[in-house]
């Protein structure tokens, strides 16, 4: 119900309440902006340790998987991918002498095809767990194949060829993980697109699904989640940070000169060879 105003009372006076000014209304306004100024910075850290956390764990969950292949198949690991042999590798079967290219049908549509011709799917059957949520948005992921984007998109990391000795001329195998002079060697890592200059070497650093680590070569530690270097999987089965600078120090130690037996070191390790090259 509605109360009544006292008699003589204009119903149409303007109120007395007191109300915003102008002035009052811009210092509010600028006052929520510097606070969302504040706060974006420390949503973008949030986003960014987000994004390095899901790596981190992709990585971990790939250790598990070469340590359960291993554990099935008398010690061997799966072979790097290096190349197009005939038969699978630990990521892919090769497909008309490379790998299979999945940004066009029939894969397009049935990416996880691909996949189960992988060694290591049967350990890790999720498709999502072989990508870097950084790295797909990178322009040699989104550029079609075709048009000079990666051959290999299964996978944001890389093996290190040493499984195959680089690989073997002899014959296309995989070593026992008992041949590897050390357990903290290095076996997969996120290679870094942008080693020698932005885009060089480019898509040529996933032209299939294992690398060597020559600096010459443009091979270098991913790093799409810090500026000082990335994650990398050890034979152990543990995941480490290892700085660009550590990276490049291994890799370019000279033939035989590194600590273990022939000179090996924790990146050139082939057991295939004399000095690990």
């Amino acid at each position: 119900m509605r109360t009544p105003m006292p008699p003589g009372t204009n119903e149409n006076l303007p109120s007395s309440e007191p109300g915003f000014t102008l002035i009052e209304l811009l210092v509010v306004i600028a006052i929520i902006a510097i606070l969302a100024a504040m706060l974006l910075p420390a949503l973008a850290t949030a986003k960014d340790k987000a994004t390095r956390t899901t790596c981190i764990n992709n990585q971990k969950q790939m250790a598990i998987a070469m340590r359960m292949y291993g554990d099935d198949f008398r010690d061997y690991m799966a072979f790097p991918n290096w190349g197009a042999p005939n038969g699978a590798g630990w990521l892919y079967t090769p497909s008309g002498g490379g790998p299979p290219i999945i940004d066009v049908p029939p894969l397009k549509d049935d990416i996880l095809t691909a996949y189960k011709t992988g060694l290591w799917y049967q350990y890790m059957p999720n498709p999502k767990a072989y990508l870097c949520p950084v790295d797909i948005k990178s322009r040699t992921y989104t550029t079609l194949t075709q048009n000079g984007g990666r051959l290999n998109k299964l996978s944001s990391y890389v093996m290190n060829g040493a499984v195959a000795g680089y690989p073997n001329p002899v014959a296309y195998r995989a070593c026992k993980t008992t041949q590897v002079w050390s357990q903290l060697c290095y076996v997969l890592w996120e290679p870094d697109e942008n080693y020698r200059a932005p885009g060089d070497p480019g898509a040529f650093e996933f032209n299939d699904g294992a690398n060597f680590p020559s600096t010459s070569s443009g091979e270098g530690i991913g790093r799409l989640h810090s500026r000082k270097g990335g994650a990398i999987v050890a034979l152990a089965g543990h995941v480490q940070f290892i700085s660009r600078e550590q990276f490049r120090a291994d890799a370019d130690t000279p033939s035989g000169r590194g600590p273990g037996p022939g000179g090996r070191t924790f990146l050139w390790w082939s057991p295939f060879s004399n000095d690990g090259h």
